[in-house]
């Protein structure tokens, strides 16, 4: 996400290995890793909500007129009409489905989770090393 509300901010688990101090100045989140599983776990919640509510809104910007007259069609199409309503709901559920892929994975990064994809690189590579000693 570029430009994200997350700019030059980053995210410690104080008691992980390796996590060392937080920067001079405080920009960014120092919390213990159980903490951070917690935001973790409501974030990826709150994600799952927003990726629900944005399937439904689908429909909230794509209307048609119920008669092609200038009041319907200024009512649906028009300057605050409902597509116009719709599509910038729809945009916002975007942005803050956005900000919340952001956090998620910002969150894990500090966590040290690697995605599914990477895990399985690592666990095929132990499994081929593995078959060659």
């Amino acid at each position: 996400m570029t430009g994200s509300i997350f700019s030059g901010i980053d995210f410690w688990a104080t008691d992980m290995p390796n996590a060392g101090p937080p920067p001079a100045g405080g920009q960014g989140f120092a919390m213990s890793s159980a903490e951070m599983r917690a935001m973790l776990k409501k974030a990826e919640d709150q994600r799952k909500a927003l990726g629900e509510q944005m399937r439904a809104a689908e429909f909230t910007f794509k209307a048609v007129p119920p008669a092609e007259e200038p009041v319907s069609q200024a009512a649906v199409n028009g300057p605050n009409g409902v597509n116009e309503t719709g599509a910038y709901y729809h945009g916002h559920l975007q942005y803050q489905f956005g900000y919340y892929t952001e956090l998620i994975r910002r969150l894990r990064q500090a966590l040290g989770i690697t995605e599914a994809a990477d895990q399985q690189a690592a666990d095929s590579t132990k499994t081929i090393k593995g078959s060659l000693e």
